[in-house]
């Protein structure tokens, strides 16, 4: 599992519910980060990584890497995937979210 080093903005929140650190690394995009795009997709690799992506763009220059602490504070309500299995995908279809095995 890849962590990155956090500054005092990515402080590790009192009510972390994940089981791994909050410097844990996680991928987005800027569109999310910025608010422009809505979370409509939650990965979690067999390697342990994590994307939450809008699925708006392919490109990589779009793409950023945050720590979830980060992604946690902007969007608390990540924390209902906190037990999304490794190599198991969440995403959101006609206002509901739905689980499947990534294949």
């Amino acid at each position: 599992m890849n962590t990155v080093e956090c500054s005092e903005h990515c402080e590790p929140p009192n009510n972390w519910p994940f089981s791994f650190p909050a410097n844990t690394c996680a991928v987005t995009t800027k569109f999310v980060m910025s608010g422009e795009q809505p979370i409509v997709e939650v990965l979690h690799w067999d390697d342990e990584g994590w994307q939450f992506m809008c699925n708006t763009t392919d490109n990589a220059d779009d793409g950023m890497v945050v720590c979830m602490g980060c992604l946690y504070k902007k969007f608390p309500w990540i924390s209902e995937f906190k037990d999304l299995q490794p190599n198991h995908s969440a995403f959101l279809e006609n206002g509901n979210w739905h689980i499947e095995e990534i294949e």
